[in-house]
């Protein structure tokens, strides 16, 4: 909730000298508020109702008010129809990958199958380490783990996703790792770290792990081995 987090403490001031009279809303705002907010760069930002835009990034919704004073991350109901706007918005906006756009010679390989799933992971993530353990669960499926590290969040990823990569075999070496935290002797190479990092960020992978499927959905989060399951065999029906 990085977004969110930076706008409320942004505007906390504003909140507590209390709410101003709504404006027209303005063709600018989302030039506005990315000037303001550089987190919000990239979000799709659309008018929501009377004073009120909505702005969605990621699996993030929330709504701010034009003057900056008020935002809300709560739920918010139209009350004609009884629908969620948030939930509204989060269908219309779900991420979809174009599975083409995977260049799996980017990706380290577990297991083989008829089924296929891609994973975007940071090394040092620990909700990545918990779903490496779903991961081994899985039967006939051909797993793509996509070195993805968050150097925001875990400085030295980077470096041990490089290494990693470079070891005779990775896959041996991501998941000593992942799961019993050995570390990879230290090891230059050409690798596609920079890549998967710029791929992930143009696909809008937010945060680690990222699961995307054969049909082209994604689903954020360290999921159970069943989850996974089920999704592939929802995917397998289409």
């Amino acid at each position: 909730m990085l977004i969110i987090r930076t706008l409320l403490v942004a505007s906390l001031v504003s909140l507590v000298a209390g709410l101003a009279p709504a404006s027209a809303q303005s063709p600018d705002f989302p030039k506005l508020l990315n000037q303001r907010f550089p987190a919000t760069v990239g979000a799709k930002i659309d008018p929501a109702f009377p004073g009120f835009w909505s702005v969605v990034k990621g699996s993030e919704v929330f709504f701010i008010r034009e003057d900056l004073s008020v935002l809300i991350s709560g739920d918010v109901v139209d009350l004609q129809t009884n629908q969620s706007l948030g939930a509204r918005l989060r269908a219309a906006n779900r991420p979809h990958v174009v599975i083409k756009d995977l260049d799996t010679r980017d990706a380290i390989r577990f297991g083989s199958g008829a089924r296929h799933l891609y994973v975007f992971s940071d090394p040092d993530c620990p909700h990545c380490r918990r779903l490496e353990g779903e991961l081994a669960k899985l039967h006939d499926v051909e797993v793509f783990v996509f070195p993805y590290p968050l150097a925001g969040l875990h400085p030295t990823a980077k470096a041990t996703a490089e290494s990693i990569w470079c070891q005779k075999d990775r896959a041996i070496a991501w998941r000593a790792y992942v799961t019993a935290g050995t570390a990879p002797a230290a090891t230059h190479c050409e690798n596609p770290i920079d890549r998967n990092v710029a791929l992930g960020e143009r696909l809008q992978v937010m945060g680690t792990p990222a699961l995307i499927f054969d049909d082209g959905s994604v689903i954020p989060g360290a999921i159970s081995a069943a989850r996974i399951e089920a999704q592939l065999a929802a995917v397998a029906k289409k």
